[in-house]
């Protein structure tokens, strides 16, 4: 049987505060990833001018959201656009980069507003803003629909 090991009070502490600390940055970084499977991408700058042209298929299962009238919004472009539909069945398209700071919005479909999660921005269907702290309106792009193909250029 091995012999206890005495340690005095000075490296009891060290001992437990390296390992409070080490708990403590794995707390905090553990809470640095995104929460949920619905969650927005992370900040992203919008696209170049002029750079935009893809085509969304409405039957793909990747842009079921777009039918269904609680989400009715899907992203597009590497995360860049937000593509939303609409309540009268249009189709819009925006930078989905804030204003603000560059946080990416999402689409609130019962009040037909775009919202920025980190400040509480608003952007009406125009792209236009709502209520602040954002300095100016979201990017608009031109959407064409032609049977369950959506095109989004600008």
């Amino acid at each position: 049987m091995a012999t206890p090991t005495t340690i005095n009070r000075q490296e009891f502490l060290q001992l437990f505060g390296l390992g409070a600390a080490g708990l403590l940055a794995s707390a905090c970084l553990g809470g640095c990833g995104m929460s949920g499977s619905g969650a927005a991408p992370g900040p992203v700058s919008p696209p170049a001018a002029g750079s935009v042209d893809f085509t969304l298929d409405l039957a793909a299962a990747a842009n079921a959201s777009l039918q269904d009238p609680a989400v009715g919004y899907v992203y597009g472009s590497s995360g860049s656009i937000i593509v939303a539909k609409t309540t009268a069945g249009g189709y819009v398209a925006f930078a989905a980069a804030c204003t603000h700071q560059g946080t990416t919005v999402n689409f609130n479909a019962s009040q037909q507003r775009f919202i920025c999660p980190n400040h509480n921005a608003v952007f009406n269907l125009s792209g236009g803003v709502v209520s602040g702290p954002a300095p100016s309106g979201l990017k608009q792009y031109t959407t064409a629909l032609t049977g369950t193909s959506l095109r989004v250029t600008g």
